[in-house]
Protein backbone atom coordinates (compact mmCIF):
# COMPACT_ATOMS: atom_id res chain seq x y z
CA UNK A 1 0.00 0.00 0.00
CA UNK A 2 1.28 3.45 -1.11
CA UNK A 3 2.08 4.83 3.01
CA UNK A 4 2.01 8.57 1.12
CA UNK A 5 -1.79 8.21 -0.16
CA UNK A 6 -4.81 9.08 1.41
CA UNK A 7 -7.27 6.55 2.16
CA UNK A 8 -10.80 6.39 3.43
CA UNK A 9 -12.14 3.71 5.85
CA UNK A 10 -15.79 2.17 4.84
CA UNK A 11 -16.19 3.26 8.77
CA UNK A 12 -15.14 6.85 7.71
CA UNK A 13 -17.52 7.00 5.25
CA UNK A 14 -20.36 6.11 7.13
CA UNK A 15 -19.60 8.51 9.66
CA UNK A 16 -18.81 11.28 6.96
CA UNK A 17 -22.20 10.61 5.61
CA UNK A 18 -24.30 10.34 8.81
CA UNK A 19 -25.32 6.85 7.28
CA UNK A 20 -25.86 3.81 9.27
CA UNK A 21 -23.02 1.01 10.17
CA UNK A 22 -22.48 -0.73 6.72
CA UNK A 23 -24.06 1.76 4.36
CA UNK A 24 -20.43 1.97 2.56
CA UNK A 25 -19.46 -1.39 2.93
CA UNK A 26 -22.40 -2.74 1.08
CA UNK A 27 -22.28 -0.33 -1.58
CA UNK A 28 -18.23 -1.31 -1.85
CA UNK A 29 -19.89 -5.09 -1.98
CA UNK A 30 -21.92 -3.99 -4.96
CA UNK A 31 -18.97 -2.01 -6.62
CA UNK A 32 -16.44 -4.75 -5.91
CA UNK A 33 -16.67 -6.81 -9.42
CA UNK A 34 -15.55 -3.43 -10.94
CA UNK A 35 -12.37 -2.47 -8.53
CA UNK A 36 -9.18 -2.79 -9.19
CA UNK A 37 -7.00 -3.93 -5.82
CA UNK A 38 -4.85 -1.89 -5.66
CA UNK A 39 -6.29 0.61 -7.58
CA UNK A 40 -9.35 1.36 -6.38
CA UNK A 41 -8.69 -0.16 -2.77
CA UNK A 42 -6.93 -1.77 -0.28
CA UNK A 43 -7.46 -5.60 1.39
CA UNK A 44 -5.61 -5.70 4.97
CA UNK A 45 -6.10 -9.77 5.90
CA UNK A 46 -6.38 -10.04 9.88
CA UNK A 47 -3.92 -12.85 9.44
CA UNK A 48 -1.39 -11.01 7.18
CA UNK A 49 -1.92 -7.23 8.08
CA UNK A 50 -2.73 -7.22 11.90
CA UNK A 51 -0.31 -4.58 13.08
CA UNK A 52 -1.67 -2.31 10.17
CA UNK A 53 -5.37 -2.96 11.71
CA UNK A 54 -4.75 -2.60 15.05
CA UNK A 55 -3.58 0.51 14.11
CA UNK A 56 -6.57 1.74 11.96
CA UNK A 57 -8.72 0.55 14.98
CA UNK A 58 -6.79 2.47 17.65
CA UNK A 59 -6.78 5.61 15.22
CA UNK A 60 -10.65 5.50 15.17
CA UNK A 61 -10.41 4.87 11.72
CA UNK A 62 -12.16 1.55 11.52
CA UNK A 63 -15.34 -0.26 13.58
CA UNK A 64 -13.81 -2.21 16.90
CA UNK A 65 -15.29 -5.55 15.10
CA UNK A 66 -13.99 -5.12 11.92
CA UNK A 67 -11.83 -8.19 11.17
CA UNK A 68 -10.49 -7.75 7.94
CA UNK A 69 -10.15 -4.15 6.79
CA UNK A 70 -10.99 -2.34 3.13
CA UNK A 71 -9.57 0.94 2.55
CA UNK A 72 -10.41 3.10 -0.50
CA UNK A 73 -8.02 4.68 -2.78
CA UNK A 74 -9.39 8.37 -4.23
CA UNK A 75 -11.17 6.04 -6.71
CA UNK A 76 -12.52 3.81 -4.95
CA UNK A 77 -13.89 6.47 -2.57
CA UNK A 78 -15.42 8.33 -5.22
CA UNK A 79 -17.53 5.28 -6.93
CA UNK A 80 -18.74 4.44 -3.60
CA UNK A 81 -19.95 7.88 -2.68
CA UNK A 82 -21.30 8.50 -6.29
CA UNK A 83 -22.93 5.40 -5.48
CA UNK A 84 -24.66 6.53 -2.52
CA UNK A 85 -25.70 9.28 -3.49
CA UNK A 86 -26.98 7.80 -6.74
Amino acid sequence: MAKSEKTWSLKEIDQERGSTKGAAFLAFKQLKDSFDEGRDFYYLSASEDADEIEKLREAGRIYATTVNAILLTEAGYLAVVDYLDG
